[in-house]
């Protein structure tokens, strides 16, 4: 049976993710809706990738019955047991995009880009994990066709009963949301729904 999945945003992002989608087995992965909060962004989006519903809110989507500034910026963050981490984010520098973790055990580092990397480079030990194929479709950011992987774990839950991922819970994307919109609004960056 396969996973009907609903769209939440027309941006750049959701694109990628819905042409991952497409290079998938229909019988295990359909896109059904999507939404955005422009109606017309959201039915040209649903033009492009030949999507059946479109909707102008995201409240619309969910009661679909087939859906289940500063420039440059460093975060420190402090975790219990004497953990620490940073990063930091530009939108006018050209940064690395690597992230590094290193502790007791050694150094791991992920390559570029961090958010979607195929390298990993783990005490000096390089190792590739090359991506899904995807061939003829075209994405927005690099490595897109990696949301492959998404789109099946969330399948394998849901098939397995479970309501969250147990490599990622809902609490760490829950903590992960929280600081990154504590960021977000440490310096500056506001959205539309923000003077609601």
């Amino acid at each position: 049976m396969a996973l009907c999945w609903g769209i939440v945003s027309a941006g750049l992002i959701s694109s990628d993710f819905t042409t991952v989608l497409r290079t998938l087995p229909r019988s295990e992965h359909q896109v059904v809706a999507v939404a955005a909060r422009d109606l017309s962004r959201a039915k040209e989006f649903a033009r492009k990738h030949d999507i059946p519903k479109a909707y102008g809110s995201y409240e619309e989507l969910v009661k679909d019955p087939n859906v289940g500034v500063d420039d440059t910026v460093t975060v420190l963050l402090q975790y219990p047991g004497g953990v620490h981490a940073s990063f930091t984010c530009s939108i006018t520098a050209e940064l690395t995009n690597t992230a590094f973790v290193s502790g007791t055990k050694g150094i791991a580092q992920i390559l570029h880009p961090c958010w979607c990397p195929t390298e990993l480079v783990v005490n000096g030990e390089h190792k590739e994990f090359p991506l899904p194929p995807a061939p003829g479709k075209e994405f927005n950011f690099t490595n897109g066709a990696g949301m492959t992987y998404e789109a099946n774990h969330v399948r394998e839950c849901l098939r397995k009963g479970l309501t969250e991922s147990p490599v990622i819970p809902l609490a760490e994307s829950e903590l992960l949301a929280d600081i990154l919109e504590e960021v977000r609004k440490a310096i500056g960056v506001t959205f539309p729904q923000d003077k609601h």
